[in-house]
């Protein structure tokens, strides 16, 4: 019997586990302990703090400190766990919540990642900040203050968000990205050309192919110096202080030293009830693995959708419950400057990777009818698996109306659903709002027409 279940972290996962134990069971003792001071709060939203987008960094907060108390949850706050004896069912902590010791019969890692710095000179001058937490964002939007240039390395989500958030308080700013591509975890390089384009018209300057080899300066950075991949020509872009977001790592060390397995991914491997490889211990959200949707493989979670549901379903049953997480399908959306860039389940990289055989169905589409004034150009790519027909990925780059788009390709993924159910989904109409062939249709439809050549 369950008499107290122990969350280590208190982000989306954490929090989330925590909450649902609790309303799963109401006599069940809980604690959660979190190494950052701040109770929970929405990491997607940092970017958003330094443009000023959301007022104030306190409205990130979701779970007030209070209200753990309320809801009978022990919350230990700036406070970290030391040492786990599991074969007692220990662990020690030190922080603001002083020492001590407890036992519990549950216990559920939801350690999140940390900023994985690449192999850069200098990075260890002052200025230099990752953007993972509520002090980097308080951190940075100080320097949006002061400074005129910005440079980002790395142009993922949250590289191309913070260059944003910075270009609208007025910055110069420049991003490096090492790869051909800015976003090509999340599309293909025909989308990502795109976002290049949108956001370089918007005063972004963006070198890709190119490595960042050394931050120059001696207590700050005055400059960095970036070397192209294909002429290997290298110059020196002045800055003010650097952004490193090149990805994170999972934080596992607490967990190893229990013994749980690691995975490929480097993630704490888990089965369908986010249970690691030792009976009672659970992991959820950026320290965890499961497997990818579509293709089965071991793989990160890495987004905030996930780490909730991931939460909700190691919380239950750590608190006695029964639940199962269905897969990772990696619902992605962004927005840069207007621009929505939508991704799900397998890009085309990913289905060599995984060995995917695949057909596309691609199209630039509308979203209202070509009589009706104002309807935005809308590309559309959908991917089946060429064997069954299956949807297994699909990504959309448009001005509107792309992310919910994106969500009817998720639903249709998790579903099984093929290229002739796509096409025969009947979607609503009305001119001001959208066509009467949806352009997700459209794309099914080409992609109908190339399978049945195969």
């Amino acid at each position: 019997m369950v008499e107290h279940i122990v969350v280590i972290g208190c982000g989306a996962a954490g929090a989330t586990a925590a909450l649902q134990a609790r309303k799963f069971n109401r006599k069940v003792e809980i604690s959660i302990f979190n190494s950052e001071l701040y109770s929970q709060y929405s990491r997607c939203g940092l970017p958003y703090t330094i443009s000023g987008k959301v007022e104030d960094f306190d409205d990130l907060v979701l779970m007030k400190p209070d209200n753990w108390g309320a809801l009978k949850i022990n919350a230990k706050l700036g406070t970290t766990v030391k040492k786990i004896e599991h074969s007692k069912r220990t662990l020690s902590y030190e922080g603001e919540a002083g020492e001590g010791t407890i036992q519990y019969d549950a216990l559920v890692f939801a350690t999140g990642a940390e900023n994985a710095d690449p192999p850069i000179k200098g990075l260890d001058k002052e200025r230099i900040y990752g953007l993972r937490t509520l002090n980097d964002a308080k951190a940075l939007a100080a320097e949006a203050d002061k400074a005129k240039k910005a440079l980002v390395v790395g142009g993922g989500l949250v590289g191309m968000e913070a260059a944003e958030a910075f270009h609208e308080r007025g910055l110069d700013v420049t991003v490096v990205e090492f790869l051909p591509h800015i976003l090509l975890a999340m599309v293909d390089p025909d989308m990502a050309e795109i976002v290049e384009e949108h956001c370089r018209v918007h005063g972004i300057k963006i070198l890709t192919n190119t490595a960042a080899q050394e931050v120059l300066g001696k207590e700050h950075p005055t400059g960095v110096v970036v070397k192209n991949r294909v002429t290997n020509e290298e110059q020196t872009i002045d800055t003010d202080f650097v952004v490193v977001a090149t990805g994170v790592r999972p934080v596992t060390d607490l967990a190893e030293t229990i013994g749980v397995k690691i995975g490929s991914s480097r993630g704490i491997a888990t089965d369908e009830r986010m249970m690691t490889s030792i009976d009672d211990v659970y992991a959820c959200g950026d320290c965890a693995e499961h497997l990818d949707f579509v293709a089965k493989t071991p793989c990160p979670g890495g987004l905030g959708t996930i780490a909730v549901r991931q939460g909700r379903v190691a919380g239950i049953n750590a608190a006695g419950g029964d639940e199962k997480f269905a897969g990772i399908v990696g619902a992605k959306v962004t927005k840069l400057f207007g621009l929505e860039i939508a991704s799900t389940g397998l890009t085309e990289d990913m289905a060599k990777r995984y060995d995917v055989p695949i057909i596309k169905g691609s199209i630039k589409g509308s979203t209202k009818p070509p009589y009706y004034q104002g309807g935005k150009e809308l590309k559309v790519k959908t991917f089946f698996n060429k064997e069954t027909g299956k949807l297994v990925g699909g990504q959309l780059v448009g001005l509107e109306d792309a992310a919910m788009r994106l969500n009817v390709l998720t639903i249709g993924i998790q579903n099984d659903v093929d290229a002739s159910e796509l096409f025969d989904f009947e979607n609503c109409y009305a001119p001001a709002i959208c066509d009467t062939w949806d352009p997700l249709v459209e794309a099914a439809s080409a992609a109908k027409r190339r399978l049945r050549k195969k």
